[in-house]
């Protein structure tokens, strides 16, 4: 249902309204041609990114106001005439429209307004729309009868006259007028009992029979039901009432439905939820959405119940940020496999390159779900209420800052957006990023500027070109985390190396974050040195050690022992290379387990020393040499000791250099062929070669 639309998206809006009196790692030496210099600086060309739609009504008015087509006041009067159905939407000058038709953000920007607005006819006119707009309960009364009274043409309720829509459709333009017998009825109205709460639907008698719409009132009881259980695990609940409305968009009304944190007293009144006709689409698929839908605006109700204070008292402008980041969330942990939130990725894929998340709204549904898939929904909740409760998005910023851990939780944050690794709540889907805040490409010398604030998901993308040798100098300054990884190394973040270059071009990420409140993260990225990369294309692929070698190997190494060395009886597992194209390569060890007797010249002593793990990083492969691999470790070395097959336990040892697949120091020498290579790790006294078995290209 929700999709880029013209003018405004036929979706559903829901504002929850109150009373209108509301408160308001060195490189080798290079060989062969050098070119060094100070870097120069260098310009990006800029990226093009295309505008996306607003995210919803808010994001379009402030941008309307930043660019100095309206005012507030005019944003305000302008839309809510839009809900009314007193103008159309293409009247109104709102560009391609929006993706999310709510209006519960405008209808609580109205609220604030009338508590800090100085133009006293603004304040009129918006009391007047609002009116319009949110009936009351009691005034929905007097036009309503219980479903049970109705059925399909059942004899017992005649198809209304033709007067009788006329004064029903009426009503919203009369504002509900004070009728305690009205001649007419214009609504049906089921009610659940839950956890001794009623919740009430206002559905158009007028549309009783009509199968398509028929289907949206009981779905909007199906998941009213859903909700509630789902969302009383996080706090009390109260009454709520939907009311379907008859403006559609013959009336100019092309939004679909709304909320109002202040026209309800929440200790004592049920909270609003208002649904037009543009709501209701022709598929499965729309019934599905709309039941995530209306989960959101349910949870809206659940945030006016238990974080008024830091909702209201903070106001939307500060607050937006969660307000409806959490409302997508929720609503798809109530249901997992609908994911509407999804429309709101490819804006927040954009937005996020340079805006913090206090800036953004609906699209902070990927950050909501990875604290959820850390701390639970019942964390979440616990965190908001540690928000602020007056106005300022710097407060906010702190706040946000302040919550223990947050520093590390935002790095693993965006890294799990570039890893793609950010599970959905349905534990399918997962939430990516394509966009950079820029794309370096290196050539020659060449220095970049990069820059981040608090809570912006600062990355780039780098470029090598290929059959070059790169020195790469990286400097940052202020506080906060970076971190570089090649493309297609998953999770395997680090430093960037000081030497970069292969046989290929290299593209690679860099992000560079902070979550300090008021500091700018800043620094170069520099070549400051290019060389002719050596590039002996034979060692590119995946290969895997013979165990035969690796046992031949161990045995000459242990044999340098002198007598009494322990004989090397088995090598199992699995040790391995992987170089690539573009200079960076693998190095080490699946379970690799080397059995030895006869440990110390004494009889009955064996050892088992296991390897596990891999080094990675740049490499360099010149056709005889090879070096590198050193830019992350991560290899353990167990050795169990066993007497007459008991074993003693088992101890951790340092890695020694024999212990590299390739060393990262001193050069391996090498000779590949075909699908062969044997290399001679730099171990002095040792002929030994291991053998290489390619196993992919």
């Amino acid at each position: 249902m929700k999709k880029k639309i013209e003018n405004i998206p036929s979706l559903l809006l829901i504002l929850i309204l109150g009373s209108c009196n509301m408160p308001g790692t060195k490189a080798p030496e290079p060989d062969g041609e050098t070119s060094t210099a100070i870097p120069k600086p260098a310009t990006a060309a800029p990226i093009a990114i295309p505008e996306p739609l607003p995210s919803g009504y808010v994001d379009l008015l402030q941008g309307k106001i930043g660019a100095g087509e309206w005012t507030l006041e005019e944003g305000l009067v302008t839309l809510l005439k839009i809900f009314a159905g007193e103008i159309q939407s293409s009247q109104a000058g709102l560009g391609e429209g929006v993706l999310q038709a709510e209006g519960t953000g405008v209808l609580i920007l109205a609220g604030e307004y009338l508590q800090t607005g100085t133009d006293q006819l603004v304040k009129d006119e918006v009391i007047r729309l609002v009116n319009i707009i949110v009936p009351s309960q009691e005034a929905l009364d007097q036009y309503s009868i219980p479903e049970e009274q109705a059925s399909s043409r059942s004899p017992g309720l005649a198809a209304p006259a033709r007067q009788d829509l006329e004064d029903c459709k009426s009503l919203w333009s009369d504002g509900f007028p004070d009728m305690r017998t009205p001649s007419f009825v214009c609504f049906l109205v089921g009610e659940q009992i839950i956890a001794n709460n009623a919740y009430r639907v206002y559905y158009p008698k007028a549309w009783h029979g009509d199968a398509s719409r028929d289907a949206y009132y009981t779905a909007t009881q199906v998941a009213i039901l859903d909700s509630i259980n789902a969302y009383q695990n996080f706090g009390s609940f109260g009454p709520i009432y939907f009311v379907f409305t008859t403006l559609d968009a013959s009336d100019g009304v092309d939004t679909a439905a709304e909320t109002f944190w202040e026209s309800f007293k929440p200790t004592s009144e049920a909270c609003p939820v208002i649904i037009y006709p543009s709501a209701m689409g022709s598929s499965e698929d729309d019934l599905v959405f709309f039941k995530q839908l209306i989960a959101h605006e349910i949870f809206h109700c659940f945030q006016a119940w238990h974080l008024k204070a830091q909702g209201v008292g903070a106001g939307l402008n500060s607050t937006n940020w969660w307000v409806e980041g959490t409302a997508e969330y929720f609503s798809n942990l109530v249901y997992p496999a609908a994911n509407f939130e999804y429309d709101f990725e490819e804006n927040f894929d954009i937005y996020s390159t340079v805006k913090p998340l206090t800036n953004l709204s609906y699209e902070n549904f990927a950050f909501f779900q990875f604290l959820g898939n850390r701390i639970g929904p019942e964390g979440i909740i616990a965190m908001l209420r540690s928000m602020p409760t007056t106005p300022g998005l710097d407060l906010q910023v702190a706040a946000l800052a302040a919550v223990p851990g947050m520093e590390a939780t935002f790095e693993e944050f965006v890294r799990s957006l570039l890893d793609h690794t950010l599970l959905d709540s349905d534990r399918n889907r997962t939430v990516s990023i394509q966009e950079p805040t820029d794309i370096f490409t290196f050539t020659d010398i060449a220095s970049w500027d990069i820059t981040s604030r608090p809570f912006v998901v600062a990355r780039y993308i780098i470029e090598f070109e290929s059959k070059k040798t790169y020195a790469v100098e990286t400097l940052v300054e202020g506080t906060g985390h970076s971190g570089w990884r090649a493309s297609g190394d998953v999770g395997n973040w680090g430093p960037v190396p000081t030497s970069i270059g292969g046989c290929e071009n290299l593209e690679s990420f860099l992000y560079v974050i902070s979550t300090t409140p008021g500091t700018l993260r800043t620094g170069t990225i520099a070549t400051t040195m290019v060389t002719e990369a050596p590039c002996d294309e034979c060692v590119i692929g995946k290969w895997e050690a013979t165990n035969d070698s690796v046992l031949y190997y161990m045995q000459s190494v242990v044999s340098r022992g002198g007598d009494n060395v322990p004989t090397v009886e088995s090598a199992t597992g699995t040790m391995f290379l992987e170089f690539r194209g573009n200079g960076l390569g693998y190095g080490g060890y699946r379970n690799l387990k080397v059995y030895e007797t006869g440990v110390g010249g004494t009889e009955g002593t064996d050892t088992i020393t296991t390897f596990e793990g891999f080094s990675s990083g740049p490499y360099t492969a010149d056709g005889s040499d090879l070096i590198g691999l050193s830019g992350t470790t991560d290899i353990l070395v167990t050795v169990e000791i066993l007497v007459n097959g008991v074993s003693f336990g088992s101890t951790n040892i340092p890695l020694r250099p024999e212990d590299f697949p390739v060393s990262s120091t001193l050069s391996t020498r090498y000779t590949c062929g075909g699908d062969t290579l044997f290399t001679w790790p730099p171990v002095e006294g040792i002929t030994e070669p291991i053998m290489y078995e390619r196993i992919r290209p």
